[in-house]
């Protein structure tokens, strides 16, 4: 399976080929490509903290509900603290988007509410996107390295089995553009957190490099926790771009620092007809 690039008006952003094909759903992965911010967070951004307007996020907001058909006035969000906490959004969530807004502290959010779109936010981080489409249900997930150890993605998945009945066969999972093991270059701290967790069935995804430094590849080792979930390996898709490897098409903050924008991932269920 693959992803697929869409260009409405100058405003670039991916869907996952599988997600699309069940149907029910709109969902997307952004770029930086289309909007209205200025530099240094131009033109997508979508960080209201980092040096934007509100106004400009604001209106990319709006921008990307054009092009994508989701009702963006209705999106919310999570206040991402690189954690394993995961949260039910209900309706009276929706709209509640704005960093000082958001109703949660949170890096994972589920919700079975059609029409509320699940917002998670990146410049480099993992964002995964769960669907189940016989239950009628969706997960939005932001997993940096801290949440990658702690395997939040697994724990998405256990709480959306748990609530909804979901069912490990029928999910669907599209993990984003992230960093790639090419570029994410750490020291011992972070490969020593996620083998507390998988042990050796995460060294494959772990390369040591000259000068005692660690590459580690994220998406890989977040697909492996999802796979420990029961999903099928056919309904797991992976973005293959790494966002430091291209900053002309993504924010990424080991590449620009922190004067810049971010990407989201976005998913809602459609009304039923």
């Amino acid at each position: 399976m693959a992803f697929t690039e869409h260009n409405v008006n100058g405003l670039i952003f991916d869907t996952a080929d599988g997600l699309s094909a069940v149907g029910g759903i709109r969902h997307a992965f952004t770029t930086r490509l289309g909007g209205v911010s200025p530099a240094p967070c131009d033109s997508l951004n979508f960080f209201e903290n980092h040096g934007d307007s509100v106004e400009n996020v604001r209106e990319n907001y709006r921008l990307l509900g054009e092009a994508t058909g989701l009702d963006m006035s209705r999106a919310a969000g999570c206040r991402q603290i690189h954690s394993d906490r995961v949260r039910f959004l209900r309706a009276e969530d929706a709209g509640r988007l704005l960093y000082a807004e958001r109703p949660y502290d949170a890096d994972a959010m589920l919700t079975d509410v059609p029409g509320l779109p699940l917002v998670v936010y990146s410049a480099d981080c993992c964002t995964i996107l769960l669907y189940d489409p016989t239950c009628r249900c969706v997960g939005a997930i932001h997993a940096g390295w801290k949440g990658t150890a702690l395997g939040i993605a697994l724990k998405t998945l256990v709480a959306m089995m748990s609530a909804y009945g979901a069912d490990p066969m029928t999910i669907r999972a599209a993990i984003g553009p992230s960093i790639g093991a090419c570029c994410f270059e750490t020291d011992a701290d972070v490969p020593d957190a996620i083998r507390a967790e998988l042990s050796e069935s995460a060294d494959r995804f772990i390369v040591r490099g000259e000068g005692g430094k660690y590459h580690v590849d994220l998406k890989q080792i977040n697909r492996l926790w999802l796979l420990r979930g029961g999903l099928d390996p056919r309904n797991v898709e992976v973005h293959p771009d790494c966002t430091m490897c291209r900053p002309e098409r993504y924010w990424s903050h080991r590449r620009m620092g922190a004067r810049r924008g971010g990407q989201i991932a976005v998913i809602a269920l459609e009304d039923e007809a």
